[in-house]
């Protein structure tokens, strides 16, 4: 209302204005009406902006709210990952404590008599360093359940807002018509920070930290609801996960263990801009595939899988997208979402989790990047307190073509603690002391080439014998593709403890009700 009232009245101000214009100079009407309606655009235009600029809107207020409890959930996180790495050094004290217990013990049993008097005293010293500890690990429990549940009222809150501004901004008009998409689509921009601390929109790049938070705190407290892929005649093909690797031929695959996938015929250049467009939109969705302990099949690990949906929620798998990608230099936004959401995944679980680990697939060429690295690095050293439980799955003809230089990624990486496994294994010549060596603790084959292909491959093991070997220099096997209830006995006989397949479970999307199922499954 006192918008019209200032109007009219700046309208009335530029009429006098004419008339003066016309009574007192003598000008024409028609200039001095012209001359007046000038005036008045140029007072409304002048008025309206500044009005607008200077009254807050509700929606501006509730993103300042939003951004607020971002930094206080940063800030929580932060001091969440200080107390457990407190934790990890305190267990390792605990440890050489011990040790140095046990040493005092056996030394004084075997001291003469006149020495026991002083080892008395030395054990008592070490019934008070163990009190200590004991109190220290207690105030660190204490700490982080605070921090815990401090965390779990500043999501909900975060919730509740994000839901608000949500209704705001639907409700609001739309005061701009959306520009139309390029016909040609645009570059990708390099790689941004793994994690960025401060929420500002920003065209054409992935707020890491706080997008992607946001998104899998807000699927935790609700149902997901998955959409269902549209029927398309004849584009529509049923694919396995693993697609860029050759299928297991002899091992039967039963109709529900593969995955419903929309495959574009496309070019490289219109696949370029759905994997751009998908970026831009947060459409990179993270799947997660059971590895199982063989004995009772249940979850030990899982493998983070990345799948791409286009405007229409067709799924795209790696096998169509990953050599675009790659050429396009997308793979690091790819790979860091993965990444960002894997960590998720893992302070999700908690360390009470049957499920102790969760294996990324990164490409090679995101390690190698220049600008890329080293704000992986400092993410990671970030998260150390899950070095633990975050593995790198990286592809052997990637490892293969690297130089002594390049493969100082690994070392870097191994350096803070992270493990290495090793995928796509073709070249079973494997040097296991060399890997052991650059941190890997996990070796990838394939079910049909360890049962029946392992000579055919130029391997100078039996399967027996590859089990051995990778035993006895650390190296855990697990056997990936596993189709059928034959390949299960055979591996059991050959002592095989951790395996992959759709037989146990085919990749499915982060959601509350795949958590709820891990909860159970841990508690009964």
């Amino acid at each position: 209302m006192l918008d019209v009232i200032v109007l009219i009245a700046m309208a009335v101000t530029a009429l006098a204005f004419a008339v003066g214009l016309i009574v007192q100079s003598g000008i024409a009407q028609i200039p001095a009406l012209i001359a007046a309606a000038a005036l008045y655009l140029v007072m409304a235009a002048s008025y309206l902006m500044l009005a607008r600029g200077a009254r807050p809107t509700a929606s501006t207020d509730r993103l300042s709210e939003v951004e607020a409890a971002l930094e206080i959930i940063d800030k929580d996180l932060q001091r969440i990952d200080r107390v457990e790495d407190d934790v990890s050094r305190l267990d390792l004290l605990t440890d050489r404590v011990e040790r140095l217990d046990q040493a005092l013990s056996e030394y004084a049993a075997t001291a003469p008599i006149g020495g026991l008097g002083r080892s008395d005293h030395v054990g008592n010293e070490f019934d008070e360093v163990h009190a200590k500890i004991d109190a220290v690990r207690a105030d660190l429990e204490s700490e982080a359940r605070t921090q815990r549940e401090k965390i779990t009222g500043d999501l909900r809150a975060l919730e509740s807002l994000i839901r608000q501004l949500s209704r705001e901004l639907i409700a609001a008009p739309a005061e701009a018509p959306a520009p139309a998409p390029a016909s040609v689509p645009p570059m990708p921009p390099r790689p941004a920070p793994v994690i960025s601390r401060a929420p500002e929109p920003v065209v054409q790049k992935i707020e890491f930290e706080d997008e992607i938070e946001d998104e899998f705190e807000e699927a935790l407290d609700q149902e997901a609801e998955v959409p269902s892929s549209p029927v398309v005649e004849e584009e529509t093909i049923l694919v396995e996960v693993d697609e860029v690797l050759a299928t297991n031929e002899d091992a039967p695959v039963a109709e529900e263990s593969v995955e419903t996938v929309i495959a574009p015929r496309v070019d490289d250049n219109e696949m370029l801009e759905i994997v751009s467009q998908a970026i831009e939109a947060g459409r990179v969705d993270l799947y997660l595939q059971p590895i199982v302990t063989l004995n009772d099949r249940r979850p030990r690990y899982f493998e983070a899988l990345t799948r791409i949906r286009t405007r229409a929620d067709e799924l795209i798998l790696p096998g169509s997208y990953l050599q675009v990608a790659e050429s396009s230099g997308m793979m690091p936004l790819i790979d860091n979402v993965l990444l960002v959401k894997s960590v998720q995944t893992l302070r999700r679980l908690g360390p009470d989790s049957r499920v102790k680990g969760v294996f990324c697939n990164i490409s090679v060429k995101t390690l190698l990047d220049p600008e890329f690295f080293p704000e992986l690095v400092e993410f990671m050293e970030e998260n150390t307190g899950l070095s633990e439980s975050l593995i790198f799955e990286v592809g052997q003809p990637g490892i293969l073509a690297l130089n002594a230089d390049e493969l100082g990624a690994l070392d870097t990486l191994g350096a803070l603690g992270y493990g290495f496994s090793l995928d796509h294994v073709g070249d079973l010549d494997v040097d296991f002391a060399s890997l052991r060596d650059r941190s890997f603790r996990y070796v990838k084959i394939d079910a049909k080439t360890f049962l029946r292909g392992l000579a055919a491959k130029g391997s100078r093991f039996t399967a027996a014998e590859m089990k051995r070997a990778l035993d006895d220099f650390d190296l855990k096997l697990i056997v990936e593709k596993v189709g059928d209830e034959d390949a299960v006995a055979k591996l059991l006989d050959y002592g095989v403890e951790l395996a992959q397949g759709h037989l146990f479970g085919q990749p499915k999307p982060m959601s509350p009700a795949l958590f709820r199922e891990l909860e159970g499954a841990d508690a009964a």
